[in-house]
């Protein structure tokens, strides 16, 4: 009898402690821009959005301001040399612009209330976002990479705000490495 109640109680602890987070994964490395971002005289950073299946949650809206803060300060750093603008603002112009939209396509954030009080059982933080670059003078999309990050549910302390700084930092190297 105490066989099966050990048996039992350690099948309920794995099956609590096995709290996985399944997002997509991008199918390929991003692809380099169809034109360098250096060509560009003026580049607008337009807010990050996030898919509205995700937006309910209270911690992915806190991670998305995260993300979008870090992002700006990031990428003002990159374009330095050029008219950085941020904002939802109107791209349309003669300047020869680049605009940068980013989106959260997919996030599970656990934050750190959650993470004190559930441990491990809440799971593992991942965000999977794509970022659309476009030319507005010709209209045309130069690129549309997609970054994930993730980590595991027993990552250690400070791990789920890691994820969020890492896919921003991925992003910010793909157009650094693209200007």
């Amino acid at each position: 009898m105490t066989i099966l109640r050990n048996v039992l109680l350690l099948t309920a602890i794995l099956a609590l402690t096995s709290c996985a987070t399944r997002l997509t994964k991008p199918k390929a490395a991003p692809q380099p821009a169809l034109e360098r971002f250096s060509t560009f005289e003026r580049v607008v950073l337009k807010p990050m959005t996030i898919n509205p299946k995700f937006a309910e949650s209270g911690p992915n809206q806190s991670a998305m301001k995260k993300m979008d803060n870090y992002m700006q300060t990031q990428l003002a750093m990159v374009f330095s040399d050029v008219d950085f603008v941020t904002g939802d603002i109107d791209a349309n112009s003669d300047v020869k612009t680049l605009v940068i939209e980013p989106r959260i396509k997919e996030i599970k954030f656990v934050n750190t209330a959650a993470r004190i009080f559930a441990g491990a059982m809440a799971g593992g933080s991942a965000v999977l976002m794509d970022v659309t670059y476009t030319n507005t003078n010709s209209g045309q999309v130069i690129s549309n990479p997609e970054f994930y990050a993730d980590a595991s549910a027993w990552s250690g302390w400070g791990a789920d705000n890691k994820v969020l700084n890492r896919v921003i930092e991925d992003i910010v190297l793909y157009t650094k490495t693209n200007k």
